[in-house]
């Protein structure tokens, strides 16, 4: 059986809400998976179809700012959490929360409704998170996020680690290769003289050292390795949403800084830019799931960070009574949670150079088989602060240690 989000909780959570400020300030509620179509009601049921505990097989899931229509990070969660509607026939509620200040009392709401499960897709309010799971200890919190591998030391507390270093390296990777003056595919892109990138982000958030101590390692990797000098560029937007703001900071990266290939990680605020790319010939970078087909050729690849398989895994876990927070969860390139799609898109658009498009590939399946082999370990900068507190990014690392190879570095137990 499958049912939105009941008439209680609505109303519940609304005027707790009203209570702690303005309606400007509540947090905008998302039906829940494809159980809207069907809008059952606890009134419907009968008693003898209604489960002993009515909330025994809810989830709750609190979406990224931003919310739904992103087509990346919030969407994918969705599709994952109605994949798993049609399967188990659980039900829930998708929400969004306007800011992350709202987390601590629309976790406890959740909560003390009696959610079993709630999954927060935004580590920013991991210290909310925490503090709640001590509270509810019957509650099983999962927050997606973690900085650091390893297992946790709480049942009822799930921090995946997802290697968000890996997946800003395979974005410069991608950034890289299809900016190089041989890969050409298509008679109407930039082709400025050298390597010229960019990324685009919210703001200076908790994960940025993480995105720029792989850049930084990978365009000190194409220097020593093939010769070639990359330029790349880090611009903010302070917004998930504001597509004005995105396509002017787009704009402005190509026309006057020369940048052949930029990467919004700005939610809804992404998809913008994609037409200014489009307008101005040079690429852009789909994020967080694939969105190649949204604007084809001009979005090269899309740099997954696949939530729809994030959430999946943990609600089969849930449903098999194996997720633990005293479990490690590891998701990196291997697991395919993370990495950047096959291209196919972009190979199919007429006018494609093959050839050019075979090499960019090519170099991009080589990273990935680098680094799950082992053969190439990509600096992650959480890790080596817990090392040693001064380690930095990667160029500050490899100002301490020069002409010290990091993979070998690490092999060798990171030796003073």
């Amino acid at each position: 059986m499958k049912r939105i989000v009941s008439i209680l909780l609505v109303v519940v959570m609304t005027f707790s809400l009203a209570a702690c400020g303005s309606n400007a300030d509540a947090p905008k509620e998302t039906e829940g998976g494809s159980a809207a179509a069907e809008k059952e009601t606890a009134e419907t049921e009968t008693e003898t179809e209604k489960p002993d505990d009515p909330m025994a097989n809810q989830v709750a899931i609190i979406l990224q700012e931003g919310g739904l229509g992103d087509q990346g990070y919030n969407d994918g969660a969705k599709i994952g959490f109605d994949q798993m509607v049609e399967k188990y026939g659980i039900d829930g509620v998708l929400v969004e929360a306007t800011a992350a200040s709202e987390a601590d009392t629309f976790i406890r709401q959740l909560a003390e409704e009696g959610y079993p499960l709630i999954i927060c897709l935004d580590w920013v309010i991991i210290d909310y998170v925490r503090t709640a799971s001590a509270d509810y200890p019957d509650t099983t919190f999962v927050v997606l996020g973690k900085g650091l591998p390893g297992p946790g030391t709480q049942e009822n507390l799930i921090e995946p680690f997802t290697a968000l270093h890996e997946w800003a390296f395979m974005a410069s990777a991608a950034m890289i290769e299809v900016s190089k003056d041989e890969n050409v595919m298509f008679d109407w892109q930039l082709n400025n003289p050298g390597v010229t990138i960019a990324s685009i982000s919210p703001g200076e958030s908790v994960n940025a050292p993480r995105s720029r101590a792989a850049e930084q390692q990978i365009r000190q990797w194409y220097k020593d390795n093939e010769g070639l000098d990359v330029t790349c560029y880090n611009d903010y937007t302070g917004s998930y949403t504001d597509s004005a703001l995105n396509q002017q900071i787009a704009e402005n990266l190509v026309t006057n800084m020369g940048v052949e290939a930029f990467w919004p990680m700005v939610g809804t605020g992404a998809l913008a830019t994609f037409s200014t790319a489009k307008n101005l010939g040079a690429y852009s970078l789909g994020c967080d799931t694939d969105q190649d087909a949204v604007e084809p050729g001009v979005v090269a690849t899309s740099v997954l960070h696949n939530t729809t398989m994030m959430v999946i895994n943990m609600i089969e876990e849930w449903q098999a009574g194996t997720l633990n927070g005293t479990n490690e969860y590891y998701w990196g390139v291997e697991s395919g949670v993370v990495g950047v799609t096959d291209m196919s898109t972009v190979k199919g658009v007429e006018g494609c150079d093959q050839e050019a498009w075979a090499r960019i590939r090519g170099a991009l399946d080589d990273w990935e088989e680098r680094i799950i082999s082992g053969e190439f370990i990509v600096y992650n900068y959480f890790l080596e602060q817990e090392y040693n507190e001064n380690a930095g990014d990667f160029d500050t690392w490899q100002a301490a240690h020069p002409g010290v190879d990091y993979t070998e570095w690490v092999k060798a137990g990171r030796p003073e």
